[in-house]
């Protein structure tokens, strides 16, 4: 269990990582670029919203590490007893 949520966490962090990319690309040739006026080619809205959606999921992720390393620990020390 603890090494599922460990993964997990993983497997959430680079899935916002290509998520924060296709949110950037689809905002990119939205309508809502053209009146905020912004380029096809805004290399600054790649990185703030990838560097967003990194940042939420780095915060998912590292709780799911944390609490399956937790898990995997309390594990070992109820085994001990």
């Amino acid at each position: 269990m603890g090494t599922i949520c460990i993964l997990l966490g993983l497997i959430i962090f680079l899935g916002s990582i290509f998520l924060g990319f296709a949110g950037a690309s689809s905002f990119l040739n939205s309508s809502l670029a053209i009146t905020f006026g912004i380029t096809a080619s805004g290399t600054e809205t790649y990185v703030i919203v990838v560097s967003i959606c990194a940042f939420i999921g780095l915060l998912i992720c590292l709780n799911l590490v944390m609490h399956g390393l937790t898990y995997n620990k309390l594990s070992k020390l109820n085994r001990r007893k």
